[in-house]
């Protein structure tokens, strides 16, 4: 699990500020430790049917956050969950997830800036920061925003998306 984390940091160090809180939230020891108890099924990609959203932070590895927004941030098929977080008590509300795919970076871009522009969010012009991919995306006059970093390690990719928006977004 170190080399995910350490590769999740390296994502997450050169986000935007959105991604540098979800990087706070993603880096915490709860989420490089051993799953959250109230994960239903760390190995399972998904959350239960009994799962209820959170009133609090949380965050889990290898399994979605109770209550993680996938309406906000969906996971892109094909994808494997590494790690979630969530957070509705801030303003904006917070989330990140942290997942692998074989789908190349300019696939994962791809499918989040459809993604986040039918949810009204403007995308920033992608960056690339080293071996890094980025694009960020905008919306209530910069106010909410969601940061989307990709990088490829002996050919399986891993991506950070990382949200700070309005928690009526969430709903």
């Amino acid at each position: 699990m170190v080399p995910v984390v350490a590769i999740a940091a390296v994502l997450l160090a050169g986000c935007s500020d959105s991604g540098t809180a979800s990087a706070q939230a993603t880096a915490s020891p709860a989420a490089s430790a051993t799953p959250s108890p109230t994960a239903t099924d760390a190995a399972s990609p998904t959350a239960s049917a009994s799962d209820t959203p959170s009133s609090s932070a949380s965050s889990t590895v290898n399994a979605l956050v109770p209550g993680f927004p996938t309406k906000v941030i969906p996971i892109m098929p094909g994808s494997t969950p590494l790690s979630t977080s969530y957070d509705a008590t801030t303003t904006p509300a917070k989330a990140s997830l942290i997942a692998s795919t074989s789908s190349a970076s300019a696939q994962i871009l791809s499918y989040y800036s459809g993604q986040f522009t039918s949810q009204s969010f403007t995308a920033v012009a992608p960056t690339k920061v080293g071996t890094t991919d980025s694009q960020d995306f905008v919306r209530s006059n910069g106010k909410e925003t969601v940061n989307v970093a990709v990088v490829t390690v002996d050919g399986r990719t891993t991506y950070t998306v990382g949200a700070s928006v309005n928690p009526s977004a969430l709903k």
